[in-house]
């Protein structure tokens, strides 16, 4: 009887191992957490600041990956003048409050120019592409519900996976997300084969 209940116990082990490897193939192929990072991003900073209008970027900045803001949000270089709401260059995040579309992007302060308008303080320059992003319609500079603030953690990830113009980092940052899916359902899968091989030791 003993060695009937064990050879089912292994039969019944051989399938479920098959089937783990099966579950683990798809999970690997199938998940994908940037909704859940989406989640988690499609919110406004905790310390922010309200933004009513957007221009447009000037020629020679338009084909970089920046933000233009007022010279009161961005802080020193050296640490020890203003502290502004970000460094320069630091990124932030922008929330449209309007459609609930977010960017990440990298901040800088405002070049003074003879002649030239500068951009207020509640008041934003980007390119096309940005303004795409944040569903801006094309020519509305001002009456918009945009808030920006430095990036957390998980901004910063999502920037690195998604957003970074160096596509050699998206495939990293990507990669370790793969690698950490597998890692945790592999270390399932070796928790749950511990346990059946305990069970099989009673009989």
């Amino acid at each position: 009887m003993k060695t009937y209940i064990k050879t089912k116990m292994v039969e019944y082990v051989d399938v479920t191992v098959i089937n783990a490897a099966k579950l683990l193939w798809k999970v690997m192929k199938v998940f994908d957490p940037r909704p859940i990072q989406a989640h988690y991003a499609a919110r406004k900073p905790v310390v922010n600041v309200e933004i009513t209008k957007c221009f447009s970027l000037r020629a020679e900045d338009a084909e970089q990956n920046i933000a233009r803001l007022a010279n009161c949000h961005i802080g020193s270089s050296t640490g020890r003048g203003r502290s502004g709401l970000v460094s320069r260059k630091g990124l932030i995040k922008i929330y449209n409050a309007e459609n609930g579309k977010f960017l990440m992007i990298r901040a800088q302060g405002c070049q003074t120019r003879a002649g030239e308008k500068q951009i207020p303080r509640d008041g934003i320059a980007l390119n096309y592409d940005a303004k795409k992003a944040l569903g801006i319609v094309k020519n509305q500079e001002d009456g918009l519900q945009l808030f920006i603030g430095k990036a957390n953690i998980n901004d910063e990830e999502f920037y690195h996976c998604y957003i970074d113009p160096d596509a050699s980092s998206r495939t990293a940052r990507a990669l370790g997300w793969y690698l950490a899916i597998g890692g945790t359902v592999y270390g399932l899968l070796q928790v749950s084969m511990s346990f059946i091989e305990a069970s099989l030791h009673l009989f």
